[in-house]
């Protein structure tokens, strides 16, 4: 009996350690987790151009840096043209890295080639490849595209005269080269009249032709809008006679010749 006793005593005494061959064990702390840090990168903001302007030729689309917070990666922007304001017809689109304080785009090969005064939109979002943020859109910004002077409508304008103060022939130009004799001069004909030189009408005719007209479609367009020309087409010689000068297809060039005689 007496040991019995003496055993449960010490059992009560090395209880933390043990008794009778049972381990006792003590749950362990939680481990605590760190929270992630989350990275916020906003929308861009558009530089230019501004909302509702023209632009002769395709504009360089500017934004204004996204701002972020958090461990976020090197940015790329993409940058979306469309002919709607809800980008379902997007046109054109381009990635580019970020730049200093601001970053840029230039679309330059849109296919087909945009009608004149054809309004676009665009917009910009901010990317981080590496851990998978895309920012919100910009603002949608709105600009009026208008397509470059021809090469005819260049000479015009240093003259001083409108091309086509009325119904513009369609097509999309480049596709006539203009060779010699096509600087601007006052010149005497063959008959002593005097006239500038190249004539209204000679510029129109190359316009036309530029657009993709043949040239009697080119004579026949303008005959049929109201622009007068006494031009002749002779196609066995491929030349297009005038008053006082005639263009004449060369190795695939139009040169302005001054007429000898009638």
């Amino acid at each position: 009996m007496k040991k019995s006793i003496l055993a449960t005593g010490v059992c009560a005494l090395f209880l933390a350690v043990g008794c009778g061959g049972v381990t006792q064990t003590s749950t362990p702390p939680p481990v605590t987790t760190p929270t992630p840090t989350v990275i916020v990168i906003n929308a861009p903001v558009p530089a230019s151009p501004a909302d509702g302007t023209s632009s002769t030729g395709w504009p360089t689309l500017i934004v204004n840096n996204s701002t972020r917070t958090g461990p976020a990666g090197a940015l790329v922007y993409r940058f979306d043209l469309s002919t709607t304001s809800d980008f379902n017809n997007i046109v054109a689109t381009g990635s580019v890295a970020e730049g200093s304080g601001q970053t840029s785009f230039t679309p330059n090969n849109v296919v087909p080639p945009p009608a004149d005064q054809t309004t676009f939109y665009w917009r910009a979002v901010a990317i981080d490849p590496l851990n998978q943020v895309t920012s919100p859109a910009s603002t949608t910004v709105s600009f009026k595209f208008s397509n470059p002077p021809t090469k005819a409508q260049l000479i015009a304008q240093q003259q001083g005269v409108v091309l086509w103060p009325g119904a513009v022939p369609p097509g999309t130009p480049g596709k006539a080269v203009m060779g010699n004799g096509w600087q601007i001069g006052n010149l005497v004909s063959w008959d002593g009249v005097r006239f500038l030189s190249p004539s209204l009408d000679e510029l129109q005719v190359f316009d036309c032709m530029d657009r993709g007209m043949q040239p009697q479609q080119a004579i026949d367009w303008m005959h049929s809008h109201g622009y007068g020309t006494p031009a002749g087409w002779y196609p066995d010689v491929s030349v297009i006679g005038f008053a006082h000068q005639y263009l004449a297809l060369i190795s695939g060039r139009w040169d302005m010749v001054l007429r000898a005689g009638a």
